[in-house]
């Protein structure tokens, strides 16, 4: 920006700030608002910033609708985001459940899909961006691969996808997909930098040198070349029926194998559930501690996955309901196997964020009573207090992830943290597993004032229960990938211990597993 320029906005952020926004039509008064939040940032204007939010607040307040909604909501994820901008990185992130909250609220507007192509990739791509920095890789990829599902050459989607996928290499045990990780990473880097890419803000420039370099450095350190001329992404269909085919399609494309290399997209060679902690160290007399119960949450995990699969793509009804006489009550209720089978997968994914927190317990030697430990509390003593020394003091960003997703499930009333979609996941697995969860054929209006249940639509709980399947997928692999990073922390402290190796063991025939 030359000298005259930055003259010429910050005359253009004082006339904004005089004029106001009242009484100006909503349109308008957004636009306007938009365009004071951008200069303010750009000029590092803290006056105008702070007029910017007092505007935020009062049209929301006043009652924005439908595309002005939208660009509100992003208008406000960036102005907040301008104090932590620039800061160190750490645990908790000042704003930033802010920025994710209203950047979800952006995304999960009935009209989203409406608006300019351009500024819904930038809303999907900034959040993406604010994931990342929560340590939330897994999902952020999802939204950025979203942006580049409207505009396949959104620039700053496909240098953002570059560079997790080369932080995504860096946290891999396994070199062969280490090293197809940092290939995609070169691919999506070589789209980024071509002429034809899209980008939208002249700092975007920054973040292609950035990109550039990556690019540069992959190319020395591996052939891209040669895994290119191989196909690497291609593998030979191992399913036997139909049934098994269309099985693994689903979990392709819903991303929900146990493998990091579903994250890379959907492609064959990710048909597998090869997950496996990294190396690490226990004691002589309790050598498979941990490899062994991690074995139990994937398990439990692919096991939820098929009943899911099952419950939503059962077409006829089972023989075990036949004569099972049930009321016709309004609203009209869903009694069947079929959502039993979804209810169970729900169940046992949910299941699984509190066995995570058990194995972080033991693993870190956290030393937290059995009976007190949860995928809620283990981050913190009590919830007044920092969080525990051991996690903060670290730059584990697979186990910040893990901290970060619990926000997602147990969201208090007006909490700015969990996504819209997630709302309510908890209270749904606690009338589950404790009360009545009553599910309906078609979304109830509203609950009998007396009605002991909590009401769900069928397609409101199914949607959800592939969510938890989901957010279940993401925190084994932070577990696994903050397990390196600890193992990796505590080498050094270990210079001059002996340390054995453990014989490694065979894999469980398939035909042993009944």
């Amino acid at each position: 920006m030359t000298e005259q320029e930055r003259i010429n906005r910050n005359e253009l952020c004082t006339r904004l700030m005089s004029e106001g926004i009242d009484p100006r039509q909503e349109v308008d008064a957004v636009a306007r608002t938009d365009t004071l939040v951008t200069l303010a940032i750009e000029l590092g204007r803290n006056d105008s910033l702070a007029c910017a939010l007092s505007w935020l607040d009062n049209l929301e307040q006043s009652g924005v609708h439908d595309e002005s909604a939208i660009i509100l909501d992003y208008c406000r994820a960036n102005a907040i985001a301008q104090n932590r901008y620039g800061t160190k990185w750490q645990w908790e992130q000042p704003t930033l459940s802010r920025e994710i909250y209203y950047l979800r609220r952006a995304i999960s507007h009935t009209k989203f899909r409406r608006i300019v192509e351009t500024t819904r990739c930038m809303i999907l791509n900034n959040l993406g961006n604010r994931l990342r920095v929560a340590g939330r890789i897994v999902e952020a990829l999802e939204y950025w691969r979203r942006a580049l599902e409207v505009l396949p050459m959104f620039g700053m989607a496909l240098c953002n996808r570059a560079l997790a996928f080369a932080q995504y290499a860096d946290a891999i045990e396994d070199t062969g997909k280490r090293a197809l990780f940092l290939w995609m990473a070169h691919n999506e880097a070589s789209v980024a930098l071509a002429s034809t890419s899209i980008y939208t803000d002249p700092h975007d420039a920054q973040t292609m040198e950035t990109v550039k370099e990556l690019k540069e450095d992959i190319e020395v350190a591996v052939d891209v070349k040669g895994i290119s001329a191989c196909n690497p992404l291609s593998w030979p269909d191992t399913s036997t029926t139909k049934e098994e085919h269309d099985y693994q399609n689903w979990c392709l494309r819903n991303c929900l194998y146990l493998d990091p290399l579903n994250d890379l997209g959907w492609h064959a060679v990710a048909i597998s559930d090869s997950l496996g902690l990294a190396g690490h160290v226990v004691r002589i007399d309790a050598p498979h501690r941990f490899e062994s119960f991690f074995d139990q949450m994937k398990q439990e995990y692919v096991s939820a996955r098929w009943l899911l699969y099952e419950g939503l793509n059962m077409k006829t009804p089972h023989f075990s309901d036949k004569d099972v006489f049930l009321h016709v009550t309004e609203p009209r209720p869903v009694l069947s196997l079929t959502i039993e089978k979804v209810k169970t997968a729900y169940r046992i994914a949910y299941s699984l964020f509190d066995k995570v927190s058990f194995f972080v317990n033991a693993f870190m030697e956290l030393g937290i009573p059995e009976k007190h430990v949860s995928f809620r509390k283990l981050w913190r003593p009590n919830k007044e207090k920092p969080i525990r020394i051991e996690f903060d003091q670290t730059i584990n960003w697979a186990f910040c992830a893990l901290y970060w997703l619990a926000k997602d499930l147990f969201e208090k009333e007006n909490d700015e943290v969990s996504e819209p979609q997630a709302r309510g996941l908890s209270d749904i697995r606690n009338y589950l597993e404790h009360k009545y969860l009553r599910i309906t054929a078609d979304k109830p209006t509203t609950a009998p004032p007396d009605d002991v249940a909590l009401m769900v639509s069928r397609e409101q709980f199914e949607s959800k229960a592939l969510h938890i399947l989901k957010l279940a997928r993401s925190a084994l692999i932070y577990l696994t990938i903050g397990v390196r990073f600890e193992e990796d922390r505590r080498q050094p402290d270990r210079t001059g211990e002996q340390i054995g190796e453990i014989p490694l063991t065979p894999h469980l025939p398939d035909a042993e597993k009944i």
